[in-house]
């Protein structure tokens, strides 16, 4: 699904461009982008419903929207941008016509524009006409992500298929066929594996990666995974070198090592080519809990406010909001001594928060008359897609402790994590007592 999803954009941007203009793409890069700005010349706005995607955005450069200018003419068509957009979306679709789909073209802007990605599985194409450039951004949702967002049983039946009955209380996979099985599991549900890339300085960063392939190098088996090191700064490991890989899969983390073997790329089409990177197998997986801490589902709706803290060392004004900074709502998901889980509305947070940035976090308890404040950092913020054709933000929050901060926020959050899990053990010795 993923490889299809890509190739369909890939066609419907030459097609659109044929149909609208009659000229051909010359040359085309697609690259992985991770969290940053993306700036357009021009930009549109493509919401899609009934397939993968769900969104897509469209640019043009000065040299393409001039020609396109010159092309659409006529009363009633429209600008050269929304007739283009329109052409594309409607290739598009038709590359999904067995799930009817459904698109509209909106919050067309046709002055320079910038976008926030979050470099989850994040792609830009750049189709070069020699009459100008086509962009394409856009976030492609996995078969895992999907299967999970739609309460489907994808995921139980995969791990039923290929992971061992009792796999969540087992301590690794050690055997050849039961490793063999847990990467053909990945291939298959299109899991997200994390990479801990040294950055040469002592830290490591974090690449997200994608197994798409198990091939042969050097008469030996090895994983072509869809990721990128091309920046020194974020880290480019040396060949021969071990990375650190993790999958979360539920409430539990199987980590295992790989050599890095050197780039890759993975041919989408003749002339379009997905950057990509080659590992070793590895001789075992380790299976852990997925947090080092005990964390406990939120049943009953705790409101949640999130607004930037700062840069200050010593932020200590708890309740005073800042009045250029922005202030992200949404709802607790999970919750534990060290951290919390929060989903916000997208694109509504699209803009306000930042990867390991400082955070100040108001919780709207029930029984507490006032908010409840803590300080955090973002350690994760992705955007997923929900069951009815919208997106949110997932939003990873480790705990800090401020020696200007009031404490009294995180002694509540450790006494209800504490009560509910006293409740749980109430519960399980109620079921299992004669």
């Amino acid at each position: 699904m993923f490889l299809d999803t890509l190739n369909a954009l890939n066609q419907a941007g030459s097609e659109a461009l044929q149909a609208t203009c009659g000229i051909r793409v010359q040359t085309r890069e697609i690259s992985l982008v991770r969290e940053c700005r993306q700036d357009f010349p021009s930009l549109v706005t493509l919401r899609i419903k009934g397939c993968a995607l769900q969104m897509v955005h469209l640019g043009c450069d000065k040299t393409l929207t001039e020609k396109l200018a010159q092309v659409v003419t006529g009363p009633g068509q429209g600008s050269g941008l929304d007739v283009l957009a329109g052409s594309f979306l409607s290739h598009l679709l038709e590359k999904f016509d067995d799930r009817n789909p459904r698109g509209a073209v909106e919050n067309l802007k046709e002055v320079p524009a910038t976008l926030h990605t979050r470099g989850v599985r994040t792609f830009q194409f750049r189709l070069d006409t020699g009459q100008g450039l086509l962009l394409l951004l856009v976030e492609v949702p996995s078969r895992a992500e999907l299967s999970l967002a739609k309460g489907s049983e994808f995921m139980t039946s995969m791990e039923s298929i290929y992971l061992p009955t009792d796999w969540h209380g087992c301590q690794g996979l050690e055997d050849v066929d039961g490793v063999n099985n847990f990467l053909t599991f990945m291939r298959k549900t299109e899991s997200d594996i994390y990479l801990e890339t040294p950055a040469g300085d002592g830290t490591s960063t974090v690449n997200s990666g994608l197994l798409i392939e198990i091939c042969q190098v050097e008469d030996r088996p090895a994983l072509k995974l869809i990721t990128d090191f091309l920046d020194p700064g974020l880290g480019i490991p040396a060949p021969g070198s071990p990375v650190k890989a993790s999958v979360g899969i539920g409430d539990r983390s199987l980590e295992f090592v790989m050599t890095y073997l050197g780039p890759a790329v993975h041919e989408l089409s003749s002339d379009a080519l997905l950057p990509g990177a080659l590992f070793s197998v590895p001789g075992s997986v380790s299976i852990g809990q997925r947090r080092q801490t005990f964390r406990v589902p939120i049943s009953n709706t705790v409101p949640v406010e999130i607004e930037a803290a700062g840069d200050g060392v010593g932020f200590s004004s708890w309740s005073d909001r800042k009045r250029d900074s922005e202030v992200i709502s949404g709802r607790l998901a999970d919750l534990s001594f060290s951290g919390a889980r929060i989903i916000a509305d997208h694109p509504q947070s699209s803009t306000g928060l930042q990867k390991d940035g400082r955070v100040v976090c108001r919780m709207f308890f029930p029984d507490s008359v006032e908010p409840l404040h803590v300080m955090g950092v973002i350690r994760r913020s992705i955007v997923g897609p929900t069951g009815s054709d919208q997106w949110q933000d997932d939003i990873g929050l480790e705990f800090l402790v401020s020696t200007n901060g009031d404490r009294t926020g995180l002694d509540y959050i450790r006494q209800f994590v504490l009560e509910v899990q006293r409740a749980h053990l109430a519960k399980r010795l109620q079921v299992t007592s004669p």
